[in-house]
């Protein structure tokens, strides 16, 4: 006994912390097992009371794989199946066997036959059904012929064989073994069953070719003998309805198509693959269906379990179908019941409401009609998932609309404690009280060789009263203890027991001005505002408390509100060697408010009705950091404004049809902070004192009070470091409050129109660029390479965008170029042969229609040799040749707008631009052109232009062009002049012209005796007169022979 006592402890532990629901309880459990180890102990289950005799209240469990009893193995049976009765105690192995299987005939075969497959209580005072449906008859003969036709059995209130009731001591044996499976030979009569007081029904579905059908005996309650009964069942239906299994699981009850007369349900789960509900009514010996309610969902099994029961309390009984195997793959979902409420006698055959399970759960494989669990006058639901984690059991508590998609509680098998449940909820039973409580309990089992008894606890409803004086407090007078509060309580049972007097324990909790950051007032008792007491009462009961003002009181308009909340205060569970009664863990009705409210108030100088009536009124805009507002509230954004302000005004002034505005007690002013503006501060204009706090909110004290006839002006600073070029408003909202009497304090808004202009930088890395031209005039089709056109050229644009973010979808930067690519005369000028875009990605621009090199020239050198002159012109010297200094030059102007170049319009985009990009534009001045027609120039300076320019729909953002000009100043290659060939005539006519004339001249020299010798005479003479001419001394030597 002291292990149960430890065990039961444990068992309360885990109860209480993972149960959750209304009021059937899981602390205490009736938990029992079977005397077998795999005997299915639990797969089916039935409350029983027994009222003959003696008044005993049982629990039945069917065990349909249970070893045969003693007395049958002489036999050779090894295994009959059985039906257990289980009183109601802590004891887990106190069942008994029910004694039903006689010895068998030699024409009957009981081994296997699953006895307890189905078991049913004919309710208070009546019969128990107990059935084997793999009970089998043998055909004797030439050859021997199995029949398995199964069989049931009726015993009587006190379980026990009585041979003289003919209840009992009818042969449950209604399907002709005589006949193959074509007819009634393989029926398996008994796998499903029930009573009502006048007839005992099965469900034989292999009957027919497993069509299936429901065999019912009928009796009449003013006869008793053994003649009496009537055998009613379904006919053959036809061939379409082979192997639908009609009477799969079966029902008797009234108020389902009449509110008198009896109405079999039966399920039908094979019926078209998706299943059905037959409803039919009793037309002399022969069941006639009336309605078939189909299933959705092929395979679901729609119509394996049935209950009905009247959920709404409308006096007409709803239908409960189970589908186990349901399933919605996208929804994880598995198992589903379907509700059908009844419309005063019929069914829609679309399902009120449909109930599902967690995917795998076998949601749906039990479902039970509980009887009024709490007792709040409306009939409750049981569903069972045993395979959804230890098995789980859902309820639902019925109401005027019938049931909710949410259950009201869902108990787990593994809440009971150290159990060993596995799949509980695998079968359901409910509707009477076993306890003695007047409230019905739940029995519920599975394939674990367990089930458990699940007791409801007493409901009870609480009144509560709480009451406060006195209503009007004036504060310098309660220093010590002025305000009195007085909670009262009692309650009465659901059930209407005027009865029951347990002594329950209430907690109860007095909040005295609650949602403030310092209460107004204090209990004496623990001098804090809260106060938690625990008062036990049987019969009604009250508590006095007493409080004290704090003071200084802040605010004496608001008014001090007290709360009460109230909730049982649950006893601990003490080890029991009996059943634990549940009268002294009555739980609270959920229909009930547990939380009453009350208010007093201060005595106010406010007029003589106590009530202080402001006028309070604001006025805001949006403005500069120099305090000038945006014209019509729109501000032209750039980056260079970090600042801006609201104004605003605020006022407590009588209007012309209102009376003199009285102070506004506690007034403060809310604003809330745009998500793209960051708070900075505040400056009041007027006024003092003015303090102001910010977190997601900037909330301002305008003082307490807010005098009468007075107006303060105040500024709130905002830094724009969050606006940004999504930006397209600015909204914020103002909120005055004040604890006085205002009606008309509505949420100011003042919104601030945002235009963005993008500021960017373009650059020109080199605007003039200096080159040369030189060499040979090559043909353009003779080009194989940009080497073979001229000089190259590089000009580096630059572009940045000082918002420090990418434009992303708002818009596309574009440079639009003025290109000169010819001569007036359409010859060749600038030849375009590359445009590169480096930004977050290097990217080339090729405008549409062959503007970049259009010739598709090779973009690479191919190691032409070239002079030292050569490489610095960037182009190839020409081979020396006879030149002649060329006239005076002139230098040429070429450009397009005075009409002496020819330019081409282009547009770069510049995508997956970041906050900077560089474009480098690649070209080749055109030598040929130059040698041709500028061979004379001094210079030739060409000129373009690029433009800067905003692509965007967004009309909120805008940007200034900037057009930035280039130019080219190209010159003669220098020391260099054009080359002249001499035609050949001229040189030789001028070489003939030229001995000529050294002929003639040479003619007149010798006549002249330019070429005569002098005579040796006259030389000598010349020789002598030389040598005596003195040579005169140079000065130097003079002074120095002086010296």
């Amino acid at each position: 006994m002291a292990g149960k006592c430890l065990q039961l402890c444990v068992f309360v532990i885990c109860a209480i912390q993972t149960s959750t629901g209304f009021n059937i309880d899981v602390q205490f459990p009736v938990i029992k097992e079977g005397k077998t180890k795999g005997s299915l102990f639990g797969f089916s289950v039935a409350l029983h009371k027994q009222t003959e005799k003696t008044k005993k209240n049982f629990l039945l469990a069917g065990a349909p794989q249970e070893k045969a009893q003693p007395q049958l193995s002489k036999f050779n049976i090894n295994e009959t199946g059985a039906v257990y009765y289980c009183p109601i105690s802590i004891e887990q192995d106190d069942c008994r066997r029910m004694d039903l299987i006689s010895p068998p005939q030699s024409s009957e075969m009981v081994e296997g036959m699953w006895l307890g497959v189905t078991v049913a209580s004919q309710r208070n005072g009546g019969h128990v059904l107990a059935c084997g449906h793999r009970y089998v008859k043998k055909l004797l003969g030439a050859e021997e012929h199995q029949r398995m036709v199964g069989k049931c059995y009726v015993r009587g209130n006190d379980l026990t064989y009585d041979p003289t009731d003919y209840w009992q001591s009818d042969t449950y044996e209604l399907c002709d073994f005589n006949y193959d499976q074509n007819l009634e030979g393989m029926c398996n009569m008994g796998i499903s069953g029930g009573m009502t007081e006048n007839d005992v029904y099965f469900g034989t579905p292999g009957s027919f070719v497993w069509q299936g059908t429901v065999h019912m005996k009928e009796r009449d309650p003013n006869f008793d003998f053994a003649g009496d009964a009537n055998e009613i069942s379904f006919g053959k239906l036809g061939e379409d309805k082979l192997n639908i299994y009609i009477g799969y699981s079966v029902l008797e009850d009234i108020k389902l198509l009449d509110r008198s007369k009896y109405t079999v349900v039966t399920g039908a789960p094979r019926d078209n693959f998706r299943g059905s509900v037959i409803l039919a009514e009793k037309q002399g010996l022969v069941l006639n269906p009336v309605m078939t309610i189909p299933g959705e969902q092929i395979g679901s099994y729609f119509g394996s379990c049935l209950a009905v029961t009247d959920l709404n309390n409308d006096d007409w009984n709803d239908l409960i179908v189970g589908a186990p195997f349901y399933f919605d793959r996208n929804k994880e979902e598995g198992g589903a019941v379907y509700i059908f409420m009844n419309e005063n006698g019929s069914f829609q055959k679309k399902a009120s409401l449909v109930l599902k399970g967690k995917k795998g759960s076998g949601f749906g494989f039990a479902v039970a009609a509980v009887g009024d669990i709490n007792q709040d006058g409306f009939q409750d639901l049981a569903v069972g998932a045993p395979f959804q984690d230890s098995g789980k059991v859902f309820l639902w508590m019925g109401s005027k609309n019938g049931i909710t998609k949410e259950p009201s509680q869902v108990i787990e098998g593994k809440s009971l404690g150290p159990s060993g449940f596995q799949t509980f909820g695998y079968s359901l039973s409910g509707g009477m009280d076993m306890d003695g409580n007047d409230y019905p309990d739940i029995l519920v089992g599975s394939m674990d060789d367990r089930i458990a008894l699940l007791r409801a606890r007493p409901v009870i409803h609480l009144s509560q009263n709480l009451t406060v004086e006195p209503k009007i407090v004036i504060p310098n007078q309660c220093v010590n203890s002025c305000i009195k509060v007085k909670v009262c309580f009692s309650y009465n049972l659901s059930t209407g027991n005027t009865a029951f007097k347990k002594d329950i324990t209430v907690k109860y909790t007095v909040d005295a001005d609650p949602n403030r950051r310092g209460a107004r007032v204090r209990f004496l008792d623990n001098k804090q505002s809260t106060f938690t007491g625990l008062l036990s009462f049987s019969t009604p009961a009250c508590q006095e408390l007493e409080l004290s003002v704090h003071t200084p009181v802040r605010d004496k308009l608001q008014p001090i509100v007290f709360t009460l909340n109230v909730s049982l205060n649950e006893q601990k569970a003490a080890a029991q060697q009996t059943l634990q009664s549940l009268d002294a863990f009555p739980v609270l009705s959920g229909q009930q408010t547990l939380t009453s409210k009350t208010e007093i108030n201060f005595h106010k100088e406010c007029g003589v009705d106590n009530t202080c009536s402001s006028n309070l009124q604001l006025k805001a805009k949006f403005a500069d950091e120099n305090y000038i507002p945006f014209p019509s509230q729109t501000m032209e954004f750039n980056s260079n404004i970090k600042k801006l302000v609201m104004m605003v005004n605020v006022t407590n002034m009588p209007d012309g049809g209102k009376q003199e505005a009285e102070d506004a007690h506690q007034a403060t002013l809310s604003i809330t902070i745009p998500p793209s503006l960051k708070y900075s501060g505040v400056r009041p204009l007027t006024g003092l004192g003015i303090e102001c706090s910010a977190d997601e909110t900037v909330i301002c004290d305008l003082g307490n009070p807010f005098k009468s006839n007075h107006k303060t002006s105040l500024i709130i600073i905002f830094e724009t470091s969050g606006v940004t070029l999504y930006t397209k408003q600015i909204e914020s909202q103002l909120q005055l409050s004040t604890i006085s009497e205002q009606k008309d304090l509505d949420p100011v808004s003042v919104t601030l129109n945002v235009k963005n202009t993008v500021l960017t930088t373009f650059s020109l890395e080199k605007q003039v660029i200096d080159t040369t031209f030189s060499g040979s005039v090559i043909g353009e089709s003779a080009m194989n390479s940009i080497s073979d056109v001229g000089s190259p050229l590089e000009f580096v644009f630059r572009v940045s965008v000082a918002l420090g973010e990418p434009l992303g979808d708002l818009g596309t930067l574009m440079i639009d170029f003025e290109w000169p690519y010819e001569v007036a005369n359409g010859k060749w000028l600038l030849y375009l042969t590359e445009i590169v875009i480096k930004g977050a990605l290097e990217l080339h621009c090729v405008p549409p229609g062959k503007i970049v090199n259009p010739l598709n020239l090779t973009l690479s050198d191919r190691g032409t040799k070239r002079s030292k002159r050569a490489v610095e012109s960037g182009y190839p010297q020409a081979e020396a040749s006879v030149t002649v200094l060329a006239p005076r030059k002139v230098p040429h102007f070429l450009e397009c707008s005075k009409m002496t170049a020819r330019c081409v319009t282009f547009s770069c985009p510049l995508h997956n631009m970041s906050t900077q990009t560089e474009i480098r534009v690649r070209s080749r001045v055109w030598n040929s052109t130059l040698l041709e027609d500028y061979a004379n120039a001094l210079r030739v300076e060409v000129k373009g232009q690029a433009t800067l320019r905003l692509l965007t729909d967004k009309p909120a953002i805008r940007m200034d062009n900037q057009t930035r000009e280039f130019s080219v100043n190209i010159d003669p290659v220098l020391g260099e002049e054009t080359p002249y060939e001499v035609p050949l005539w001229i040189i030789i006519v001028s070489a003939v012209a030229g001995i000529l004339l050294l002929g003639i001249i040479s003619l007149i020299l010798w006549k002249c005796g330019f070429f005569r010798r002098a005579s040796r005479r006259e030389m000598y003479e010349a020789k002598s007169q030389k040598a005596e001419i003195k040579i005169q001394p140079s000065e130097t030597e003079r002074l120095t022979e002086e010296f």
